[in-house]
């Protein structure tokens, strides 16, 4: 396994959740292929498809969100080619919404990467909860 993609491929988890936590909305959708698919259909969030979905998705985060962290932990790269590279990653999430709701997800992303330009960016990311969503007392 090429040491210097496994490293730019879990730098690319952390630059997924540090741009969404820091509300760096292009940022954020420029992690994705232009035509990734983001599945949140467990979550009840929908199947999204293509930069526009997404950033709509992160927009709307933005107006309902005050705060929010992704502590991503356990990345692991089960298959890793020249161009194409397939792993998991858990998270736990930590929200505060604009209306005061506390809540923590904890899930865990199925992904898919792809090599463009030089640039590995996730192509598909499937998330699931690994628990149900715990309202958090504030």
């Amino acid at each position: 396994m090429n040491v210097e993609d496994h490293l730019a491929i879990q730098e690319l988890t952390h630059r997924y959740a540090y741009f969404i936590d820091c509300f760096d909305i292009d940022s954020w959708v420029d992690v994705f292929t232009p035509t990734a698919i983001l599945d949140e259909t467990e979550l009840g969030t929908g199947l999204l498809e293509g930069h526009e979905a997404i950033r709509r998705y992160g927009r709307e985060i933005v107006s309902t969100t005050q705060h929010v962290v992704h502590l991503m932990s356990n990345h692991i790269i089960w298959s890793l080619e020249r161009d194409a590279a397939r792993g998991t990653v858990f998270s736990i999430v930590d929200a505060l919404s604009k209306s005061g709701e506390r809540t923590r997800y904890q899930i865990k992303y199925e992904d898919e990467y792809l090599k463009i330009s030089g640039c590995w960016k996730i192509a598909r990311r499937k998330v699931r909860p690994t628990l149900p969503p715990e309202a958090v007392s504030t």
